[in-house]
């Protein structure tokens, strides 16, 4: 009997895969047996994932490549275009999306610069919109089905002081879902999100929440006791693009150790 988890044969697109929650992403699906092409801001951080991922996930039997790379700014128009295009001449079809594509800046909220928070909301949010609007358009012309799951947060939900920005982008995240969820479920389209508590992978540039008693607060208000490792919160993506999962859609799936079911 095929396992109801098994991604073999499908083909799917992670942003924000060069490194931590979206590489996990990635190399979780390509061990269910996805095909994957990964994004990420900087070329040769791309590539350099790429290749790693093409040695632990080598070349079918009959020559079918199974990693393929596309570096480029997800915000851009251009580049949520170009996932789809490449996705589809490298690898012939397209079935699944993760908009996992994040940035922050932790600071109070009255310190904030404007650049700043257009950057923050135009990765999270914009560069969550854009590659799904892209892989809609393709599925619903060509009528077929897909996946699409978003990185969404525990910020999206409860309040956390500094994140202001992130925190809305966060918020957008889940209504997106919700609003998308109920306009292509007539095509078949699902989209859903993960909402990742706190991570043993902290973000590039943050360094908030790696002295003792930071650390210490996380833990006493996590009903788990601690950090999610980013296998544990990988693993629910390839659940929601799995067969598994094909009666959900419109729903944000907390992974957080039960932070905010307190």
């Amino acid at each position: 009997m095929t396992s109801l988890f098994d991604l073999t044969g499908s083909t799917a697109i992670v942003t924000g895969s060069s490194r931590g929650i979206g590489l996990a992403i990635a190399r979780t699906l390509l061990g269910q047996g996805a095909r994957v092409l990964i994004n990420g801001y900087d070329a040769t951080e791309t590539e350099d994932t790429a290749r790693s991922l093409r040695a632990q996930f080598p070349d079918t039997a009959d020559g079918q490549i199974r990693v393929d790379q596309l570096a480029g700014d997800i915000a851009d128009e251009s580049v949520a275009r170009q996932l789809i295009e490449q996705t589809l001449n490298t690898f012939g079809q397209f079935d699944h999306l993760v908009c996992n594509a994040g940035i922050d800046i932790i600071k109070p909220a009255i310190d904030y610069r404007p650049d700043e928070w257009d950057r923050i909301l135009a990765i999270n949010l914009r560069g969550a919109f854009l590659p799904a609007q892209a892989a809609a358009r393709h599925w619903i012309s060509h009528g077929h089905t897909g996946s699409i799951t978003m990185t969404s947060s525990i910020a999206g939900q409860v309040g956390v002081p500094a994140l202001a920005p992130y925190a809305a982008s966060k918020g957008g995240v889940n209504q997106l879902v919700r609003t998308l969820a109920a306009e292509w479920a007539p095509h078949h389209i699902r989209v859903n999100a993960v909402a990742p508590g706190y991570v043993a992978n902290i973000m590039n540039n943050v360094t908030a929440h790696q002295d003792p008693a930071s650390d210490k607060r996380i833990n006493t208000f996590t009903p788990l006791g601690r950090r999610a490792t980013v296998d544990e919160i990988a693993a629910p993506y390839a659940f929601l693009a799995s067969p598994a999962a094909g009666y959900i859609t419109g729903s944000i799936l907390a992974v957080d150790g039960g932070y905010t079911a307190t």
